[in-house]
């Protein structure tokens, strides 16, 4: 008797799977069947900043500074390069390493280079809080706002970012949007400003070519140009019909580690405001750039995933993500250094 009643609860158990698994087979089927490509959505134009100010804005940044530091931006000569470092409370041992890596602002003498740090808050952790009012009289470099600091927050965190640099930093050339977890080269992230189109060809084969101090329209990094979204309902990335109805997402850089111009900033900036918020950070760049007219431009150079590291294979490498560890970011970052590629 123990046994059928144990076979029953295996074939019931077995149903039940079945039909989960054929539900969401129907929803994916479904989802497909009446999304339409994202070219089709009114809002996606190449409509300017400047001839929308008609238009009210749907997207304001509301929320109120903790801390600002808008100092970091006061400054009588321009500055070539702001790294703007999205971080999260807790990671102080994170921002230190930046700070004594390829965050460090003296790096080159003839080059002027500031970097700040974004943040949200956590009300369950006071304590959290009264450390980085101390870390904060010591570094100037952070920005926080009064929003609860969390992964589906990330839009929220890079409008704060947007925000604060389109209304304090007018005399930035180029600011590099990057996360906390990441190697960066600065020595290359100038090599590659100075002429994005041919790095690192140019120094390679030494061409001589026309340097253009200004690129005016530059939004550049790893570009995800054809990816959809996922319409499995049982994935962690679900994405709904109601939440995005079209079958493709618009061209987007993965938000890891983004460079802007201050045009491409100030257009991006502008196309936020009148883009809806999604929980994608990066895709909701993509959707503000495509509303402004900002084409991504692509570049291997920059890496969303942990390019595997030797000496050699990062002597072109711009970015790349998976260094949690700020002991590892610090030992490659001097390595290369020494080597002459940071």
């Amino acid at each position: 008797m123990s046994r059928r009643r144990c076979s029953l609860s295996s074939a019931w158990i077995l149903i039940f799977v079945g039909f989960v698994y054929l539900t969401g087979i129907y929803q994916y089927f479904i989802a497909w069947s009446y999304s339409k490509h994202y070219t089709h959505w009114g809002p996606f134009h190449s409509l300017r900043p400047a001839e929308d100010v008609a238009v009210k804005r749907i997207n304001e940044f509301q929320h109120s500074y903790s801390f600002s530091n808008v100092e970091k931006c006061e400054i009588k000569d321009s500055i070539r390069l702001m790294y703007v470092v999205k971080s999260a409370l807790p990671n102080f041992d994170k921002r230190m390493g930046i700070r004594n890596s390829w965050g460090f602002e003296s790096r080159f003498s003839d080059v002027e280079i500031k970097t700040v740090f974004l943040l949200g808050m956590n009300p369950d952790k006071p304590q959290l809080q009264k450390l980085l009012e101390k870390e904060v009289q010591e570094h100037k470099d952070i920005i926080q706002a009064d929003f609860i600091d969390s992964y589906f927050n990330n839009t929220i965190k890079t409008m704060m970012g947007l925000h604060w640099t389109y209304h304090n930093c007018q005399k930035v050339k180029y600011f590099l949007f990057v996360d906390d977890d990441y190697y960066v080269s600065t020595r290359n992230m100038l090599r590659f400003l100075r002429d994005p189109a041919n790095y690192p060809q140019y120094l390679e084969k030494y061409i001589v070519t026309a340097v253009n101090e200004y690129k005016e329209h530059l939004y550049a990094g790893y570009v995800f140009e054809h990816s959809r979204p996922i319409r499995w309902v049982f994935s962690k990335w679900y994405i709904s019909l109601d939440e995005y109805p079209y079958s493709e997402w618009p061209p987007y850089v993965t938000a890891g580690a983004y460079v802007l111009s201050r045009k491409s900033l100030e257009d991006l900036y502008h196309g936020s405001t009148n883009t809806y918020k999604f929980r994608f950070d990066d895709v909701f760049l993509g959707m503000a750039a495509k509303y402004a007219g900002i084409k991504p431009y692509h570049h291997k150079e920059f890496y969303f995933y942990r390019k595997l590291y030797d000496l050699e294979g990062y002597k072109w490498v711009i970015a790349s993500h998976g260094f949690d560890d700020p002991k590892e970011l610090q030992e490659v970052w001097s390595e290369q250094r020494s080597a002459g590629n940071a």
